[in-house]
């Protein structure tokens, strides 16, 4: 599926901890393997430029330095601010066929960037995938993160359900169990006479909609299938089930409606990056209208 593993890096040795992640990816789906770093020129005199894009490639050579032997990456170092340069990147290759792999932050200051914000931005505005890896996240051994299982939240909308065909292709090349998930808020508007009886119904209604996926995903091919429904605040059920469920990649897409029993997911997803301490494979989702 994928034909290219763009990783950003900054200098950093916490932007470096995705390397072990990209280099997996890269060997699994047999594609090439990119870094870049961005050179932000504001407030640099000219004359300084052209040095700080020399440490710049002699950075990136001296991690390629480092790889298993027949890994070699391709190093690009452009001008500009991290964000752009990483979705020009992103966007100079063919669409799905480039994942961005990237740590959700790192550390700041001059020729450096405060990876986090970037993250942000690229998630955003990426028209290709992205997996971000929370700095310091490691596996129960302690060791990088070693994916066993990818988690998909959905929230019954077909906007939601854009992220299965991704979540699919990382459970077959990786051989991952797939566990979806459902959350919804208990506090339903109007009376609470019947609440308990209400809270029932969106419960089961819940679990008919997983089973039906999980029967879709069975028919795909799919072995290694489960379903969970929570109950509680979305961002809030999904961050601690992952939290729960060690060596686990989250995948959502960007956005999603309103409904009962539904959620916003684009502001779901946008809570679940900020605070899950799991990995998490981000797709935005095609724009629909109301």
């Amino acid at each position: 599926m994928y034909r290219r593993i763009l990783v950003p890096l900054d200098a950093s040795v916490l932007a470096e901890q995705v390397l072990p992640h990209a280099l997996l990816l890269a060997d699994r789906f047999k594609a090439a393997t990119d870094f870049v770093c961005a050179v932000e020129v504001e407030d640099i005199p000219e004359n300084v430029i052209a040095e700080a894009k020399k440490d710049r490639v002699e950075y990136l050579q001296r991690i390629s330095a480092t790889l298993p032997q027949g890994v070699e990456p391709r190093c690009i170092v452009e001008q500009g601010s991290p964000a752009e340069v990483i979705l020009e990147q992103a966007e100079s290759g063919n669409g799905d066929l480039t994942l961005i792999v990237m740590a959700t932050h790192g550390y700041s200051g001059l020729q450096r960037w405060i990876l986090g914000s970037v993250a942000h931005k690229v998630v955003q505005a990426a028209k290709t995938p992205v997996l971000l890896i929370p700095a310091g996240a490691k596996s129960p051994e302690g060791g990088p993160v070693e994916f066993d299982r990818v988690i998909v939240p959905l929230d019954g909308s077909e906007v939601a359900e854009h992220i299965l065909p991704y979540a699919v292709a990382l459970c077959k090349t990786l051989d991952l169990e797939m566990i979806l998930l459902r959350a919804y808020n208990p506090r339903f508007p109007g009376s609470t006479i019947r609440m308990h009886e209400v809270s029932g119904i969106v419960h089961d209604a819940a679990e008919s909609y997983l089973k039906k996926k999980i029967a879709e995903l069975a028919s795909s091919g799919l072995k290694k299938l489960s379903y969970e429904v929570l109950r509680g605040i979305p961002a809030e059920q999904i961050t601690d089930f992952a939290l729960e469920t060690p060596n686990s990649i989250t995948a959502m897409s960007t956005h999603g409606r309103h409904g009962v029993g539904r959620w916003v997911l684009g502001s779901v997803t946008d809570a679940v990056i900020h605070s899950s301490e799991e990995p998490v494979f981000v797709v935005r989702a095609p724009h629909q209208a109301a």
